[in-house]
């Protein structure tokens, strides 16, 4: 879903700078007042005086400053490549088309400088000195400036769009976005789901640069997500007819893949977490506050949600992911902070993880094959030596182990108390030792490789008592 930028080795992207953008933005940020004191206008009327005013400003300032050209034409270059409307009655779509505009001309810019960069050759006789930072860097100044400007983006161009049930709800938010619920016109053209296309679409391409992709999926990785599942995956009512169809099927298709993608590039237990929160937990309030309606996350999207879950926890380091992506979200880990201490005893997490462990999706394509996959990754759970995690990990581990062997003993056995056992089987079945091994001096198992097996089957020990019916299977 990239966005189409301009051709390399334009003059405009060499030229402009960007400190020229970064103000730009500014401008459209620039807080706003009534200039009435009347005590009937409302806080609504007050942002759509501020976009309004600030989207004049800017193209004031690119229409009338000359030390704008190379900026204004730098954003003509990709509105004339661009395949949405920029314009609307609407005018919080209008503001939204052109701060996408100028994260674009951002982006654009950025790359150019970045391959135009040639810092030189150290200086050996002055090797203490810092190497010269490329002139794509942005301050933390610039980076906040940023940051403002995608939340906008966000909360203006995406989650007005999403479906009840999609998402955290724009209106239960922050009092802001109860305003912007209430000011967004889905009666005009674009079409809602156009918006929404438009912006994802925008958001991922700007979010192809690095830095600028840190910035966006590290706060708004969640409603992204949420707006590529109901624009690749959400079913229509009835047969649409070309002219009544919003999105083309390559259109759909490009957002599925969009999704799975921006799904195995993220921090995993991201993934996780935001899926989980997709898939729904509480049912939120949707639709007009009125009718105060309860709204659970519709099927089709707790059915994907499944899905890409399972594919999560079925890629390598998956059991870590899951594991993390529900820990961290609740105060562990890296994401602690001064929760991680307090949530230490939350065990019933831990038995819920536990649970979505030893339920084979419907994915795999057999028990078996699930249990060969996922075993050795709970086992690796007993050995997290994080201080912070290590309580949790384990307790998930034998939690986990204890599940699994209850509705299937034997793969349990086969996967999970083999493999355990393993260096202790070696040491008391000395017969079955090939004779190559049997040279005096030879060791068949490390002190460290013992030890580990042992210090394993006693956390086991101290949470179950069936573990002696799993030996006896585990010795046939």
């Amino acid at each position: 879903m990239a966005a189409p930028g301009p051709a390399v080795g334009s003059g405009a992207v060499e030229t402009c700078g960007l400190d020229q953008i970064l103000e730009a933005l500014k401008l459209l940020l620039s807080p706003g007042g009534s200039g009435s004191s009347s005590l009937q206008i409302t806080k609504h009327d007050i942002l759509l005086a501020t976009l309004k005013s600030n989207l004049s400003a800017l193209e004031d300032k690119l229409l009338k400053d000359p030390q704008w050209k190379k900026l204004k034409l730098l954003r003509d270059e990709i509105v004339n490549k661009a395949e949405w409307p920029q314009n609307s009655v609407d005018i919080t779509w209008s503001f939204t088309s052109q701060a996408l505009l100028l994260l674009l001309c951002l982006k654009e810019t950025m790359i150019r400088l970045a391959a135009a960069f040639n810092p030189g050759k150290p200086n050996p006789r002055t090797p203490e000195v810092a190497p010269a930072l490329s002139p794509d860097t942005l301050s933390i100044s610039q980076q906040k400036m940023v940051q403002s400007v995608l939340q906008f983006v966000v909360i203006l161009g995406v989650c007005p769009y999403l479906m009840p049930g999609v998402g955290v709800p724009l209106r239960y938010r922050t009092e802001f976005g109860a305003v912007v619920q209430d000011v967004v016109r889905l009666d005009v053209a674009p079409h809602a789901t156009r918006r929404l296309y438009t912006s994802c679409k925008a958001l991922l391409s700007v979010g192809q640069h690095t830095s600028l992709g840190s910035l966006i999926f590290c706060r708004h990785f969640g409603d992204i997500t949420a707006g590529l599942c109901q624009l690749g995956f959400c079913p229509t009512k009835k047969p649409l007819t070309p002219m009544e169809e919003v999105l083309t099927e390559e259109e759909r298709t490009v957002s599925r893949g969009a999704l799975r993608d921006l799904l195995d590039q993220v921090y995993q237990p991201l993934a996780v977490r935001e899926l989980l929160i997709l898939q729904g937990g509480p049912p939120q309030s949707c639709t007009d506050v009125k009718t105060q309606l309860r709204c659970w996350a519709p099927a089709w999207l707790r059915r994907l949600c499944g899905q890409l879950l399972s594919e999560r926890l079925m890629r390598p380091s998956g059991v870590q992911a899951v594991v993390r992506g529900i820990l961290e979200g609740a105060g562990a880990g890296v994401a602690g902070g001064s929760d991680a201490e307090a949530t230490a005893a939350d065990w019933k997490k831990c038995d819920l993880i536990a649970k979505i462990l030893a339920a084979c999706p419907q994915q795999s394509l057999s028990p078996e094959s699930y249990y060969r996959n996922i075993c050795p990754q709970i086992l690796d759970l007993f050995h997290f030596q994080d201080k912070l995690t290590v309580q949790q990990f384990q307790r998930v581990a034998t939690t986990t182990f204890i599940t699994m062997s209850r509705e299937q003993p034997q793969l349990a056995a086969k996967y999970l108390l083999q493999p355990m056992l393993a260096p202790l089987h070696r040491c008391l079945n000395i017969a079955e030792v090939p004779e190559n091994d049997t040279v005096p001096g030879t060791i068949l198992v490390s002190e460290e490789e013992l030890s580990r097996c042992i210090e394993d089957v006693f956390k086991e020990i101290r949470k179950t008592s069936a573990m002696g019916s799993l030996i006896q299977l585990s010795g046939k």
